[in-house]
C-alpha cells in the first residue's frame, strides 16, 4: 500500500525550525550590537576621564606656577588660613583669582591645599559640563625647602596626579 501523504505528526516541522533558527540569529546579532555599543560607551568614558585628567593637571600646573612666581608665602599655609594670614602676601582679589579659574575651556576651583605632611596635597575640582560630572583631582606636590638668601621661600619642585576623586562610573 502506497501512502500519498506523510503522516499527520510529520507535517509542518520546517516552519517552526526556520522560526527557531531566525530567532537564534536575531538574538546573536542583538548581542553583538549590544557588545559594540558597550565598547563604544567605554571608549567615550575613558576619553572623558583622560580629558578631565589633562585639564586638572593643567590647572594644577598653572595654579602652582602662579603661587611659585608671585605668592610663594602661600605655599607654607593651608588653604583654610589663606583668608587670614595669607592677606599679608596677597590681596583679597589675588586670593580669589587663585581659588578659581579657567583652563583649557573648563572652570576649576581650588578645594584644598595642605603643605604638611610631606608631600603637600593639592585638591582641585573641575566644573562638570553638559555630559560630564564635576571631577576632583588630587595631586602630590613636592616642595623644595627655602635656601636663603637666594631662595627665601618654599618652591614647587614636582607635581604628580594621584588620581581622580568623586568620579561617577
Amino acid at each position: 500500500m502506497l501512502q500519498l501523504h506523510p503522516p499527520r505528526h510529520a507535517q509542518g516541522f520546517v516552519l517552526p525550525l526556520a522560526m527557531g533558527a531566525s530567532m537564534v540569529l536575531l538574538l546573536g546579532s542583538l548581542s553583538a550590537h549590544t557588545a559594540g555599543l558597550q565598547l563604544r560607551l567605554q571608549g567615550v568614558r575613558e576619553q572623558q576621564q583622560r580629558r578631565a585628567e589633562d585639564r586638572l593637571s593643567s590647572a594644577a600646573q598653572e595654579l602652582l606656577a602662579e603661587l611659585n612666581r608671585n605668592h610663594p608665602c602661600l605655599l607654607a599655609l593651608p588653604l583654610e588660613r589663606w583668608n587670614g594670614e595669607g592677606l599679608v602676601c596677597a590681596s583679597a582679589q589675588a586670593l580669589a583669582n587663585l581659588q578659581a579659574g579657567r583652563v583649557l575651556g573648563a572652570s576649576f576651583r581650588l578645594v584644598g591645599w595642605r603643605p604638611d605632611p610631606t608631600p603637600a596635597e593639592l585638591l582641585l575640582e573641575l566644573e562638570g559640563g553638559a555630559c560630564e560630572p564635576p571631577r576632583r583631582g588630587a595631586f602630590a606636590v613636592s616642595l623644595a625647602a627655602p635656601q636663603p638668601p637666594l631662595q627665601p621661600q618654599l618652591r614647587v619642585s614636582d607635581v604628580q596626579l594621584l588620581g581622580l576623586r568623586g568620579v561617577e562610573p
